[in-house]
């Protein structure tokens, strides 16, 4: 059975709320108990939402207003309360790399929704979103509320200005919240839900920029650390890939980081333990997810890593004996990197 989080169902909740719909027996009719929202949790059928959906529009057009449940919904979703990934979102440096975040943990949000991102030689990208086969047919709403949400992750990580190139929707009539919204062509009665964007926009945040403009004057152990924390639940994370991004061959990074006393891994080992621990102590997310924020795709090698570390497994870590327990061995940054 397909299902959606309860993060996603309180987002469509708090918008019905603000457009002054009745939320009470519009979930009454889906069979969502509203209670249960405040469990993070808490999964809904997607046939239960798809019926919220519909009764939400038909609400709508008893009041006779024009309103696109769909745009207004996706586009008020906070990018920073998206479970898990939220903080992480905003660190991208490219809506490209943001949206390869986002399609990495989209089940997390619900495993209705398969988008696929399509990257083009021509540097160009687009997301196309096909939802999973219900006993209940998916409206408009469900499609046009992933794109907007998709479009606000863009906007949020690459500013309020940006905008696709193309978006592309099986609906047949024209409507103008869409251009509103979307600002730019739309694509009426396409064979499928696309968003059409520039893939090679980078996004140089400030903080970043700060710290590979001081990268001369710093040790590169510290430029370094400050890559990893930016990529870390991306996923990213070759010394390859980090030596790119400070525009120098790995073999050179590999030399600068040896020089201040110090290695790629063991940066990479500090800045995993510390973000690990603190997740296992501060927060009530799952194995799995602490694993993926850490940079792991399977909880298995998060799980060897961290007894590596520790001697003990995570979840003894988590329990009421975590604070007893240190490194097996201390990580040292490098004498001349911590003087300077």
């Amino acid at each position: 059975m397909r299902t959606i989080s309860s993060w996603w169902v309180s987002a469509m909740a708090e918008t019905f709320k603000w457009h002054g719909l009745p939320i009470t027996p519009l979930f009454n009719e889906a069979n969502i108990a509203l209670d249960s929202l405040t469990v993070k949790e808490s999964r809904y059928p997607q046939s239960n939402v798809s019926i919220l959906w519909h009764a939400a529009q038909m609400a709508i057009e008893q009041r006779g207003e024009q309103l696109n449940l769909g745009i207004a919904v996706g586009g008020g979703m906070n990018v920073r309360a998206i479970p898990v990934i939220g903080l992480a979102l905003l660190k991208q440096d490219c809506v490209l790399s943001a949206y390869k975040l986002i399609l990495r943990y989209q089940k997390l949000i619900g495993d209705t929704t398969n988008a696929q991102l399509i990257e083009q030689q021509t540097g160009q990208a687009l997301l196309r979103f096909h939802f999973a086969s219900s006993t209940c047919a998916i409206g408009t709403q469900s499609y046009e509320a992933a794109m907007a949400f998709c479009v606000k992750i863009a906007r949020t990580v690459a500013g309020k200005q940006w905008r696709p190139n193309l978006v592309c929707v099986q609906r047949r009539e024209p409507c103008e919240e869409l251009k509103q919204y979307f600002n730019c062509a739309i694509e009426y009665g396409a064979p499928h839900h696309e968003i059409h964007f520039q893939a090679n926009a980078q996004v140089v945040h400030a903080q970043l920029q700060q710290g590979i403009v001081a990268e001369k004057h710093k040790a590169i152990s510290q430029v370094l650390i400050l890559l990893l924390e930016q990529q870390l639940a991306s996923g990213e994370l070759s010394c390859r890939s980090m030596a790119q991004m400070l525009s120098m061959s790995e073999k050179t990074l590999q030399r600068r980081l040896s020089a201040e006393d110090t290695s790629y891994r063991t940066l990479l080992d500090a800045l995993r333990q510390e973000k690990s621990c603190a997740l296992l102590r501060e927060s009530n997310l799952s194995l799995s997810e602490i694993a993926y924020l850490c940079g792991y795709s399977e909880l298995s090698a998060f799980h060897h890593a961290f007894k590596r570390w520790f001697a003990v497994s995570p979840s003894e870590y988590r329990s009421e004996k975590r604070f007893l327990y240190a490194p097996k061995e201390e990580i040292i940054y490098g004498e001349k990197a911590l003087n300077e």
